[in-house]
């Protein structure tokens, strides 16, 4: 091992050369007073080795910038630094700024500098612990230890997390911190009320005797009812205590009641009447409670079939359920399809409509059978609902909506009932104003063009609450020349034509129930001399799908293929070659091809035609939204 004997007699000019740094405060302690003195040499020492300013000059000493710079490396030597520096408290802020080390080797005075303590600890929480304890037990400096991260204090020294002024202001604005606390602050109930006025889960981290304080557990349930799950169970059988936690939360605060007030029906119908599940809490007895169990479907129809069996089978609940779904219908003259729902319970009409045939299916089949009176009451019900949907006005491209009560009276036929006098009145009614909205509208147009408009109008009416409900950036490209809505009202008018109800072709002829085997080639060779040359026909082999195809571009975009699997099959409408699903199929008859190439002429024909107003109407819509 290498000793300081070996360097002793290395000349000045040599020693940071040669000298290895651990030994220079050995050589310059064995040094002559000139060797020292030479400011020059030991500015060179000081800045490579900062223990070295112990024996350097008074000048050096006392030279700011020099010690700055040595003390940003080495902390300690600011006890080598002139007296006239380790007093002056603008250099030591300046020190400590450099390297918050230095705090451990200034005065007493200075460490008990509040304004200089920070400074330290900001920039360093671990010298911290050099502080004197007054500084430590400082609510600013303990703060200044977290550096803004309150999760800090889960590894804060004993001092930090005991700190009450301190505690109170954090935990004022991050209530959950509560669980770092010392346990001495957890069972201050100054300390315990601050942190559950701003987290309702802070009561869980307080001291037992707390959660039974009245005062505390008010407070953290007057922020957030479901802090009653912490409460002592004497206060979960205080009255006031869980109608005020009702009163404040949206979820089932009722399952942590006491046993005695999930029996008391008072509290149970204030919490069923605030949150729908909450009459699953509720004692067997109350449960069965026609106060209760109207005040549940009052409320929230939809929780009917939460309700206990036997009550889901009693009529008188059944209908008042059927009643309650109609009662929360939107406002018909406020409502619209741009707007949110007015309703105090439903949001669209949709959930009103699943949550009717839920409590509808309840009815016994015998019932609605043998008490006409019943189903006629019943009937003037699910009629009222279908005609809240639309009011004039308010959907400006909808026709008459019937599907609702198309979906009742399928129920009926379900259950091989005769459909009830007033639902095939309301039907009737509907058919018929359907007819005449469809007359007077589309009145002087061709069938085609009556098809088209109705097409697009539902795309316009789509279009345009997507474009309020979605990105504008995504909507302006989706009504753009090139995008979805133009492709959508293009083909679904494509697919209207070929397979709708009312369609053009729908019953023309073209098509037969039964399969039959066709000549693929023979079918290829009749569409190629058919067709105009502006229409493409192609032959495809397809073993993933089928054995062949023939796939006619109608358009561009469209496509009619032609599928022999065992017979030939027009199987669905493409766009771009994505496949749109294929439920929509037809067989088309063998002796047919000649008909159903002028099918597709004509569908070419009128196609340009109606395509400038789609994107006419796209361009419209973009200017209607701003897009």
């Amino acid at each position: 091992m290498e000793t300081i004997e070996k360097y002793t007699d290395c000349k000045k000019e040599d020693v940071i050369r040669k000298v290895p740094e651990d030994f220079w405060c050995d050589w310059l302690a064995q040094a002559s007073d000139e060797d020292r003195a030479d400011e020059a040499f030991m500015k060179k020492m000081v800045l490579r080795r900062g223990e070295c300013l112990r024996f350097a000059p008074d000048p050096l000493r006392s030279d700011l910038n020099t010690v700055l710079k040595v003390v940003k490396s080495c902390p300690s030597a600011i006890v080598y630094a002139s007296e006239e520096l380790q007093d002056d408290r603008k250099f030591i802020k300046q020190a400590v700024n450099l390297n918050a080390g230095v705090i451990k080797y200034v005065s007493e005075r200075f460490r008990n500098d509040k304004a200089i303590a920070l400074l330290a600890v900001r920039n360093d929480r671990e010298v911290f612990s050099s502080l004197p304890e007054e500084i430590q037990s400082d609510a600013d400096v303990a703060e200044a230890y977290l550096g803004g991260k309150p999760f800090e204090l889960k590894n804060a020294p004993e001092i930090v997390r005991d700190n009450k002024v301190f505690a109170i202001k954090l935990l004022s604005v991050y209530g959950s911190m509560l669980k770092y606390v010392s346990e001495r602050l957890r069972a201050d109930k100054d300390v315990v009320t601050a942190a559950v006025g701003s987290a309702w889960d802070a009561l869980g981290y307080a001291a037992e005797e707390l959660r039974a304080d009245r005062d505390v557990v008010l407070a953290a349930i007057g922020h957030d009812g479901y802090a009653l799950q912490f409460a002592s169970d004497e206060l979960k059988d205080d009255k006031e205590i869980v109608l005020t936690a009702i009163e404040t939360y949206e979820g089932d605060v009722l399952e942590y009641a006491s046993e005695r007030l999930k029996d008391d029906k008072e509290t149970v119908l204030s919490a069923v009447k605030k949150c729908e599940n909450s009459i699953g809490f509720a004692s067997e007895r109350l449960r069965h409670d026609g106060d209760v169990i109207r005040a549940v479907l009052d409320a929230h129809p939809g929780q009917f079939e939460n309700l206990p069996d036997d009550v889901q089978e009693n009529l008188d609940f059944i209908l008042f359920g059927l009643e309650s779904v109609v009662k929360h219908l939107p406002d018909p003259e406020n409502y619209s399809f741009f707007a949110d729902s007015t309703s105090e319970y439903y949001t669209d009409f949709m959930q009103a409509e699943e949550d009717f045939l839920d409590i509808f299916e309840s009815i016994p089949s015998e019932a609605l059978k043998s008490d006409p009176g019943l189903s006629d009451r019943v009937s003037r019900l699910a009629a009222k609902l279908n005609g809240a949907y639309y009011k004039e006005g308010n959907y400006p491209f909808e026709d008459v909506h019937d599907g609702f009560l198309r979906r009742i009276e399928a129920l009926y036929d379900e259950y091989d009932i005769p459909a009830s006098q007033v639902l095939k009145e309301a039907l009737d009614a509907l058919r018929k104003e359907s007819e005449n909205k469809k007359d007077d509208k589309y009145k002087n147009l061709s069938p085609e063009e009556r098809l088209f408009y109705e097409n697009l109008d539902r795309y316009e009416m789509i279009a345009g609450r997507s474009a309020l409900k979605s990105g504008a950036e995504n909507e302006k490209e989706y009504l753009g020349p090139d995008g979805g809505f133009v492709k959508n009202c293009m083909t679904s008018f494509v697919k209207d034509l070929v397979y709708s109800r009312d369609g053009l072709y729908h019953d023309s002829g073209l098509w037969e129930d039964d399969a039959y085997e066709v000549d693929l080639d023979k079918a290829y060779e009749e569409i190629s001399s058919r067709l105009s040359p502006r229409i493409r026909v192609t032959r495809n082999a397809n073993e993933a799908y089928y054995s062949e195809n023939v796939t006619v571009d109608v358009t561009d975009g469209i496509s009619l293929i032609l599928v022999r699997t065992a017979p030939l099959k027009i199987i669905n409408i493409w766009v771009n070659k994505v496949d749109s699903g294929h439920e929509h199929g037809k067989w088309l008859a063998p002796d047919r091809l000649g008909e159903f190439c002028d099918m597709v002429g004509h569908i070419r024909d009128i196609y340009k035609k109606y395509e400038e107003l789609v994107l006419r109407s796209a361009a419209e819509l973009r200017e209607k939204f701003g897009l």
